[in-house]
């Protein structure tokens, strides 16, 4: 994943979970892999989940997509 430093500040401000004094508990690569995952929590079976969230992954961490702000804050959660 090729993030940009300003962008890696902006995903830790604002995406990256936090524990209760506010020090982050993930990293921007674990932000894509939890929002992946919700995203492919819908499908019916475990083999379409895993196949789907690789998929979404990949394309976050390409940067072709990226989901709008409520579901990198909250997919997840």
């Amino acid at each position: 994943m090729q993030l940009t430093p300003q962008a890696q500040k902006i995903l830790t401000k604002r995406y990256v979970l936090k524990n209760d004094q506010g020090t982050p508990i993930e990293t921007p690569e674990q932000v894509f892999g939890r929002v992946a995952a919700a995203l492919a929590g819908v499908e019916k079976t475990s083999a379409l989940r895993k196949y789907w969230a690789k998929e979404f992954k990949t394309v976050m961490e390409n940067l072709d997509f990226l989901p709008n702000s409520p579901c990198l804050a909250n997919a997840g959660r």
